[in-house]
């Protein structure tokens, strides 16, 4: 049985108007940040605002109100040259939609659930002290603009260092077993410009 989604806004579009949306266009009410956005709209909200409001960059939340506005779930009206000035406002007083939840073809895992286990597993004796003092873990989370040659020259780089480290029989059977799971991806769209 279908699940529905439906979200309210205290716009006056008409008395109790409601969009429903039961086709291919359920696919892009599925991303995360689209019904954030969606969440957060009210009466309607400007790009800035919404990114103010989401911490996300003018840039990347355009690209998303775009997508809504395609399905016609929004509309963005479009004043001025300076697209953080856009206006976006719902296209209903409700809008409906059937959420497929967990159980689309399409829905992946970032990390396999046994790897992350396993993560979190170790952080966690980790932090008991179950491995010793010696005990090396390292959990990074950085950020930077790069081109994609220096992408590909770092994704090249770290491939290196794994295959000197983690292939079979070139670590210490008398060490402790390590595991390593990397995520290089772009996070965001450059800047909008004035």
């Amino acid at each position: 049985m279908a699940r529905w989604t439906e979200f309210t806004f205290p716009v006056e579009t008409g008395k109790g108007s409601l969009l429903v949306i039961d086709d291919e266009r359920v696919r892009v009410l599925t991303d995360p940040l689209r019904r954030r956005i969606l969440k957060t709209l009210g009466k309607g909200k400007t790009v800035a605002e919404i990114s103010s409001t989401l911490g996300v960059t003018d840039s990347r939340i355009l690209r998303h109100l775009e997508r809504l506005a395609d399905t016609d779930v929004v509309r963005l009206q479009k004043t001025g040259n300076d697209p953080r000035a856009w206006r976006c406002i719902p296209a209903a007083d409700r809008i409906r939609f059937r959420d497929p939840g967990d159980n689309t073809a399409e829905t992946t895992e970032p990390v396999p659930s046994e790897v992350a286990f396993q993560f979190n597993q170790a952080f966690r004796e980790s932090a008991d002290g179950i491995f010793g003092p010696g005990f090396q873990s390292s959990v990074n989370h950085n950020r930077a603009r790069l081109s994609e040659r220096q992408a590909a020259e770092f994704n090249r780089r770290l491939l290196d260092l794994i295959e000197e480290y983690f292939p079979p029989g070139k670590g210490d059977p008398s060490g402790i077993k390590y595991g390593f799971f990397g995520v290089l991806t772009p996070i965001d769209l450059a800047p909008l410009e004035p």
